[in-house]
Formats: structure tokens, sequence, C-alpha cells
């Protein structure tokens, strides 16, 4: 049996070949054309020795042509399309949590990764921090999650901001300037502050104007579903919905703000009623 040793080739995001996949038993024979499995421990777990570190996280993944947008950078916390270099041709992984498991390094030791799929620098930071988000993600009131699933807000704003993929980063939240109350009743308004944070990395001026745009289409589907001409705003006021960019986010606004998942869930689980029709 080969030895786990501290000088392991192995290191987070690293990709079994689809023989060590199928040695292994992790990826069966019918599912190989598709099926792609990520290492996802930390690299300081693993260069640990079997005995303090017994195992080696991984993630079963699928690989996609192309990407949805609702699952590009971390939007959702259960599910994330990823960018990786296949055969040197850009491809997507498609990652659920569920498609978590562990192999014991014993098993491991003697495998080498794949040396024809790559994640950059910048998309293991990706993984990394939606990893960590499944632990850490923001948790709204249950009054108003409901209140933006029964006026059909949060499917509007999914179907907004889907195309644009990587121009856009994330959806963030301020509601009631971060102070939580008790709402009650559509007349008991809760205020609410978008801010949708777009990529400076490729072509930020591209990027500026989805953004725009998509705050544009968020405002008006607040206007149509939260506010009527004669009795004003009603569950939610929209105060501003803005652009901005990934450089101009300063620490003390990311930790004001929530960052709004497109899997949005809140405090509860089972929602109160169905949501408005389209």
């Amino acid at each position: 049996m080969v030895d786990w040793k501290r000088d392991t080739p192995w290191r987070q995001a690293h990709v079994l070949t689809t023989e060590s996949s199928l040695a292994l038993g992790v990826v069966q024979a019918e599912d190989v054309s598709t099926a792609l499995v990520v290492v996802i421990s930390h690299d300081c777990d693993l260069a640990q020795s079997r005995e303090t570190e017994p195992s080696v996280e991984i993630i079963v993944a699928t690989r996609l042509q192309a990407a949805d947008g609702n699952f590009t950078h971390r939007k959702n916390s259960r599910r994330l399309h990823l960018e990786c270099t296949i055969d040197g041709t850009e491809s997507y992984l498609d990652m659920r949590a569920q498609g978590k498991r562990e192999i014991k390094k014993s098993a491991l030791a003697g495998h080498l990764p794949a040396a024809n799929i790559v994640l950059n620098p910048e998309d293991r930071s990706i993984l990394q921090r939606w990893l960590a988000a499944r632990y850490r993600r923001a948790a709204f009131p249950d009054e108003f999650e409901w209140r933006l699933n029964h006026t059909g807000i949060a499917k509007r704003i999914t179907k907004i901001v889907e195309p644009l993929g990587k121009q856009l980063v994330a959806v963030f939240f301020d509601v009631d300037d971060g102070v939580e109350r008790h709402r009650k009743g559509e007349k008991d308004l809760y205020g609410l502050r978008i801010d949708l944070l777009y990529s400076t990395e490729k072509d930020p001026a591209g990027a500026l104007e989805a953004a725009e745009k998509a705050a544009v289409a968020i405002a008006a589907a607040f206007q149509e579903r939260c506010f009527d001409a004669i009795a004003g705003w009603k569950w939610i006021e929209l105060l501003e919905c803005e652009a901005i960019s990934d450089e101009a986010m300063t620490y003390a606004m990311s930790t004001q703000l929530k960052r709004w998942n497109v899997d949005y869930l809140s405090l509860r689980a089972n929602p109160q009623t169905e949501p408005m029709q389209e």
C-alpha cells in the first residue's frame, strides 16, 4: 500500500482522472462521459497525515458546455457553475452541495491528479467562497422573504440576473438599514436598498451597462408589484437599486449588506402561501 506523505501532489480544486474515479468507485461506468470528481479539502488538510486527517473531501460534478448565470459567482449556495479548462477548451462544472463525498487517503494515495483539467486561481477562489457560504449565508426575516415570494419579486429578480453570468458578481440587500424589525400588514413597509455588484475583470464598461439595465428592470418590477399610483407602496418599498463595481465596494459596505442568494430561503423553510402569478 502506498503511504500518504506530506508532499502529496494533491491540492484543493485538483480533479481525479477518469481511471481513478472508476477505480475508487466514486463514479459509475455509465457516468464517466459527464462526471468529474473535484477535491475540495483544503491544502493544509491534504498535507496532514492519515492519522490526523484520514479522508479527503471531494465533490462529484457534472461537465457542462455552457453555464447558467443564476449559478455562477456563487449566486446560489446549493449549486455552482464553475469555469475550468479541459484539454485546453473552456468548459464548466456543475457542482451541487449534495454531491460531496469522502475518499480515504489510504485509497487515494498512489493516484495522480488529472493533468488536462485546470481551474485558474480566480475560479478556485470562487469555489472556496462557495463552500464557505454554505455555512455562513445570510438569512432574512421570514416576513420579508414571504413578501418577496408572495409578490413574485423574487422570481422576477432571478429572471433578470440570469442572463448576466460573469458580468454580475452578486446581489446585495440592505433591509431596513440593517435593523431587524417585525412588520405586519401590507402598509407596514420594509425599506429595501439593492446593490448589483458587477465585475471589472474583463469588460468593465459592458458589465456596468448590463448591471444598470438590470437595476432599471428590477426597479420596474417593484413598481409593478409593490406600488400603486393612488395607494402608494405596499409590502416592500424599494428605496434604491444601483450598480456598483467590485472595486468600489468597501469592507464596511460588505459587512453591512447581505448577499441575496438566488435560491432565496428564509429562517423557515415552508412558504406561507403561493406566490402571485406572473
